[in-house]
């Protein structure tokens, strides 16, 4: 008998808003975590992207709640604005029809402003950067003796050079039986190494993807370098999804493939990390209604970013490491959904990828585009004392070169088109 929500001892208004939604049974990771984050332990928790991670700690966070205790209960700590907004949103979404708040703190917001929600709202949920939530405690604005538990979002991210000083000071700053929580994709051994130093004999949680998932299928392509741009116009077109997201490394990369995309009927924005709060939230909620199909970005700008209908991840520049790699492809095949991921290489390159693949456990496959197809490149290989070909290349399509459960909707209204 397969373990529903019921069976975890979700609290009752909870397993009501998830019924509303239709949400039954949980995720590995949230089937996993859930017992051990409600017996009050700590843990290190790593599942892949898209397979319910938040709902695995807001759910055992928020049935543990005092609603008489007004004051805060619970903290989440993430990297960007962006990933703040979602979580609290989430939730929101949970606790409707109770007067519980949950406030989010972000920096580039006047300090006054939140300070007063503080006082107004008593939220028992406060989801930070922890950047202006240290702030907000160095000034004593913020209360932390009754915190229960601190989650720990992206982890991986969170406790590298940028930010695992300011987690290390709020930590510090809770009592010494808070719960501590650690989230992430990707778990590597230093994560690990520098969490011993606020955790207290944490359970490490390496849960995988839903069964039944329809899977995403990992390709690659060799282009030259100077004709980058017109391998990603080529391949947008042939895939012809709804939204893609096109990872670059160097910002400055970026408006020779916005141009040249637009020029040819492609619309595509810029998620830029130096644009203005409103400006970054105005592109997504644009991006997500699908008023422009393609959205470039580099791995700063869109970490953390929940997008559940991404059919397509394009790796314009290889990813810097085998984490980051996971981290952007995961921005597809969400919650057990299809999606395709492609990395645009040169033939330099070739040892990135195959690395990636040995590092990771993930197939992925060179391919090349021919006759509106993505094909194996074997038959254009000569091999020694073959006769040359004479003929088109193969025209039938493998089942990887589209998502398997929703390669007939590429075609519909909503995408590129055919020009």
């Amino acid at each position: 008998m397969s373990t529903t929500f019921a069976d975890l001892h979700i609290s009752a208004p909870l397993l009501h808003v998830l019924r509303e939604r239709n949400m039954e049974k949980p995720t590995p990771v949230q089937e996993q975590a859930i017992p051990l984050i409600l017996e009050g332990r700590d843990a290190l928790v790593e599942s892949p992207t898209g397979t319910g991670k938040t709902y695995a700690y807001l759910l055992p966070i928020l049935s543990k709640v005092n609603p008489e205790q007004k004051d805060v209960q619970a903290l989440v700590l993430a990297p960007t604005h962006e990933l703040v907004m979602q979580i609290a949103q989430e939730a929101d979404r949970l606790l409707a029809g109770q007067e519980l708040a949950v406030l989010p703190i972000i920096g580039g917001v006047d300090v006054k402003r939140q300070v007063e929600r503080l006082k107004k709202m008593k939220p028992v949920l406060v989801v930070a950067t922890p950047g202006r939530l240290l702030e907000l405690l160095e000034q004593r604005k913020l209360k932390v003796h009754e915190v229960k538990t601190v989650v720990v979002d992206e982890a991986d991210r969170m406790l590298d050079a940028g930010f695992g000083k300011p987690v290390g000071e709020v930590m510090k700053r809770t009592l010494r039986d808070t719960q501590r929580l650690l989230f992430s994709a990707t778990l590597p051994a230093g994560v690990i190494g520098a969490s011993q130093a606020f955790t207290k004999d944490p359970v490490v949680i390496r849960a995988a993807a839903p069964e039944g998932a329809a899977g995403v299928a990992h390709m690659y392509l060799v282009s030259d370098p100077r004709k980058k741009v017109d391998t990603l116009r080529r391949l947008l077109r042939l895939v012809n999804v709804r939204s893609s997201i096109v990872f670059v490394n160097q910002i400055e990369k970026v408006d020779e493939i916005v141009s040249k995309l637009n020029f040819h009927h492609l619309p595509c924005r810029l998620l830029h990390r130096d644009a203005t709060k409103e400006e970054r939230a105005l592109t997504l909620r644009q991006f997500r209604e699908g008023v422009f199909p393609v959205l470039i970005t580099t791995d700063v700008s869109a970490r953390g970013i929940d997008i559940p209908e991404v059919e397509c991840i394009v790796h314009y520049d290889p990813a810097p490491d085998a984490d980051t790699y996971v981290h952007r492809s995961g921005r597809t095949g969400r919650m057990g959904r299809a999606g395709l991921v492609f990395s645009i290489i040169s033939s330099q390159e070739r040892f990135i990828v195959q690395k990636f693949s040995k590092q990771t456990g993930l197939p992925i496959d060179e391919k090349v585009m021919s006759h509106g197809a993505l094909e194996d490149p074997r038959p254009y290989q000569k091999a020694p004392g073959a006769k040359p070909r004479t003929g088109g290349a193969p025209k039938s399509k493998p089942e990887a070169a589209r998502p398997a459960k929703d390669a007939n909707r590429v075609h519909k209204k909503g995408g590129f088109g055919t020009k």
